[in-house]
């Protein structure tokens, strides 16, 4: 199972944001909300996207009665100048996902 909170923020407040695992859209998450998902044994990938936005794209592998615990948020300021140069110089990367534990049952 994995579990995704996206830590609220003033940034992007009412954009939600998709949670894609393996290529697929697995899910939605919106400010301030933790979600989980089942998912099964092995390794996958996963990103977080929204209409102006992307995460970077994590490997992971999970094992058999594991959980694995994600956050994201924005990591972009309001300003015009920084949300236009991130999607010139970054390739719209603007959300932080970070890999945060492993829990075993």
């Amino acid at each position: 199972m994995i579990k995704i909170k996206r830590l609220s923020d003033e940034v992007d407040f009412y954009e939600t944001y998709r949670v894609v695992l393996d290529e697929r859209i697995i899910m939605e998450i919106k400010n301030g909300e933790l979600t989980d998902y089942e998912v099964e044994e092995g390794m996958h990938t996963i990103r977080v996207v929204s209409d102006n936005y992307k995460s970077e794209t994590l490997k992971f592998e999970i094992y058999k009665g594991e959980i694995t615990e994600f956050e994201c948020k924005p990591d972009h300021g309001k300003s015009i100048v920084e949300k236009y140069a991130r999607k010139i110089l970054l390739g719209k990367i603007g959300i932080s996902l970070i890999k945060k534990n492993d829990f075993y049952l």
